[in-house]
C-alpha cells in the first residue's frame, strides 16, 4: 500500500525540523560555558542574584562554583555589609546603580562585578574567570537564615517543577535570540542539579576579617581537606525558649560520635544551623546528619575564636521532634 504523497512529505518536513532542532540545540550548547567547562573537565563559575520573593531590598550576591566532575556546587554569599570602596559597600553599589537607570537586573550586575573585583583583591589566584549569571528567588528569609543555604535548596528544588523549568526554557530562548549562548548556563546547570546529591550542595559566608584570603583558597581549590581521623568537635547552643534542649541534642551527638565540648546559649532563631568553624564543610555535613533534624542548614561560616570544629545554633524547627 503506497502512502499518499501528501502524507510522505509532511513526515519528511518533520524530520528536516526534528534535525534542525537537534543541530541548533547542540551549537548553541557548544557555545555554553558551562558546556565548555564540563566538556573540559573543568569547574564553572557564576554570580548568582538571590532575592527573597516580596522582599523589596537589595539582592544577596552569592559566588557559586559547580565541579562537573565531583557533581558539588559550592555557593559563596558576599554580604551586602562588604566594603568594596572607601565610601561604599555592596549594597550601597546596588541602590547607586538602581537609582541611576531603575534597572534591577543591571544594578544587580554592578553589585556583582564589584564583589567580583573585591574577592580578587582578597585572593587573586584563587577565583578564576566568572562565566556565568544567574537568577533565583527564594521565600522570605528569617533570623538568622543563610542565604547561601537558602539558595543553593532552591536551585535544587527548581529542578523538580514544571513551572520553573518553563521559566528557564523562556529565559534561554530570550537569551538565544539576543545572540548569547551563555543565556543557556542556567537551564544546563537545571539538567546538572538534577543529579547532583542532595550531600554535595555546600554552603558558605565570606568572613569580614583577616580569614577571608584563605578560606577562598581552601574553598575555590579543587583539592578537598585531609581526613585526620579525629572525631569532630562541637558546641550545641540553644536558640530557643525551652529548656534542656541544648543538653538533649548534646547527648544524641555523643552518641553518634561527635565530640561535644560544651553547651550553651544562641540568639533566637526559627531554624537550626549548623556551622563550619574550620573551613572544613564535611564536619558541618557529619554533625548535621547526626542531629537527627531534616530542616537544619549546614553553612562555612570560620570563626577562629572557637574552639571547636562546628557551632550548632538549635531552633524552633529542631525542638519539637528530635533531637
Amino acid at each position: 500500500m503506497e502512502f499518499p504523497r501528501r502524507a510522505v512529505n509532511a513526515e519528511r518536513a518533520l524530520a528536516l525540523l526534528a534535525l534542525a532542532a537537534a543541530l541548533g540545540a547542540a551549537w548553541a550548547e557548544a557555545g555554553a560555558p558551562l558546556a565548555r567547562a564540563r566538556r573540559e573537565g573543568r569547574p564553572w563559575l557564576a554570580w548568582v542574584s538571590m532575592l527573597p520573593v516580596d522582599d523589596g531590598g537589595a539582592p544577596n550576591i552569592l559566588l557559586a562554583r559547580y565541579d562537573p566532575n565531583a557533581r558539588r556546587l559550592l555557593l559563596l554569599h558576599v554580604p551586602g555589609t562588604t566594603r568594596v570602596d572607601r565610601r561604599r559597600d555592596l549594597d550601597g553599589v546596588y541602590r547607586d546603580a538602581l537609582k541611576a537607570d531603575g534597572d534591577s537586573a543591571g544594578a544587580a550586575r554592578a553589585a556583582e562585578d564589584m564583589a567580583e573585583r573585591e574577592l580578587r583583591t582578597l585572593s587573586p589566584e584563587a577565583i578564576p574567570a566568572v562565566t556565568g549569571r544567574i537568577e533565583v528567588k527564594t521565600g522570605p528569609l528569617g533570623p538568622g537564615d543563610e542565604p547561601a543555604a537558602e539558595a543553593a535548596l532552591a536551585l535544587k528544588a527548581a529542578t523538580r517543577s514544571p513551572r520553573a523549568w518553563a521559566r528557564r526554557l523562556r529565559e534561554a530562548w530570550a537569551g538565544l535570540l539576543r545572540g548569547g549562548r551563555p543565556a543557556l548556563d542556567p537551564l544546563l546547570l537545571a539538567f546538572e542539579l538534577r543529579r547532583v546529591p542532595a550531600g554535595n550542595l555546600e554552603a558558605a559566608r565570606l568572613p569580614d576579617d583577616a580569614q577571608a584570603p584563605a578560606l577562598l583558597a581552601r574553598l575555590f581549590s579543587d583539592a578537598r581537606p585531609a581526613d585526620d581521623g579525629r572525631a569532630t568537635t562541637a558546641e550545641v547552643l540553644n536558640g530557643t525558649a525551652r529548656t534542656g534542649l541544648a543538653s538533649r541534642a548534646s547527648k544524641m551527638l555523643r552518641l553518634r560520635g561527635v565530640d561535644v565540648l560544651g553547651t550553651g546559649r544562641a540568639a533566637e532563631r526559627a531554624r537550626t544551623a549548623v556551622y563550619d568553624r574550620v573551613g572544613d564543610f564535611r564536619r558541618a555535613a557529619l554533625v548535621r546528619a547526626a542531629l537527627g533534624c531534616p530542616t537544619a542548614r549546614a553553612v562555612t561560616r570560620p570563626d577562629a575564636t572557637r574552639a571547636v570544629d562546628v557551632s550548632v545554633e538549635l531552633g524552633e524547627d529542631c525542638a519539637a521532634g528530635p533531637p
